[in-house]
């Protein structure tokens, strides 16, 4: 945990308590996606160390959306840093602590029962200082671009780089079951409807690379993927070694 693995020149992720986060690294400065569980500071501290890098180099944190396991590793990340957070504004009052966090679990009687370990999991409230929108391009060497894919939460997004055909998208979708794309977690997904909305609206960009929170990345075809996955109606998109879908 917390040793980089590289998806593209530039493109990393690391293990950490709960998920995985993303580092975009340029010319000894970086982005990082996520914070995993509160707790997750020093494992990203030592995967940016890893990298030749510090906290001081860091430019900015987006989080994808507000659960514990993309947030709650944020307070102890950034405190007293002055590190900008970038969260998309319908999720922006969760993480600064003004809107109580909602529980992840769909089923009523799991969400009673783990309310009390919500806070604890989210680490604290974290001032937003860039409420994000879909198209939102977050300054960066490269070309850093916010899609916006509610559905799993309210406000769930993804980052778009086209000069890298890279697309991250959080909990927007899994790589499971044999390495198959699928739809994201439905015990865990808001508006199951509203997520395969956001997956046809992703289908319609460039990538070949997919980074996810959960899984390791898929480093070809992600699109294409995405496509047949959306035209079966069924998880699919299983790659074999000379790119053909199976």
């Amino acid at each position: 945990m917390g040793q980089p693995i590289k998806v593209a020149d530039g493109v990393f992720q690391l293990r950490v308590l709960g998920a995985r986060v993303t580092v975009l690294v340029e010319k000894g400065t970086a982005i990082l996606v996520d914070a995993g569980l509160w707790g997750s500071q020093g494992l990203i501290l030592d995967g940016l160390r890893s990298l030749g890098l510090n906290r001081e180099d860091l430019r900015m944190v987006v989080i994808t959306h507000a659960h514990p396991d993309h947030a709650g590793g944020l307070k102890g990340l950034v405190e007293g840093s002055g590190i900008p957070v970038g969260v998309h504004r319908n999720e922006a009052d969760v993480v600064e602590g003004s809107v109580p966090t909602p529980s992840p679990l769909r089923s009523p009687r799991l969400a009673k029962l783990t309310q009390p370990l919500l806070s604890k999991l989210m680490g604290g409230p974290v001032s937003v200082t860039d409420r994000l929108e879909d198209g939102d391009v977050v300054p960066f060497g490269t070309e850093v671009r916010v899609v916006h894919l509610p559905g799993h939460t309210e406000g769930s997004i993804g980052l778009h780089l086209p000069r890298k055909r890279m697309i991250i998208v959080g909990d927007a979708l899994q790589y499971k079951m044999g390495r198959r794309l699928s739809p994201p977690a439905a015990a865990v997904t808001q508006d199951r409807e509203e997520a395969m909305e956001s997956l046809k609206k992703l289908s319609c960009m460039a990538f070949d690379t997919i980074c996810f929170s959960h899984f390791p990345p898929m480093r070809e075809g992600g699109a294409v993927a995405l496509r047949e996955m959306l035209r079966h109606g069924v998880p699919g998109g299983r790659l074999t070694a000379k790119g053909k879908l199976v």
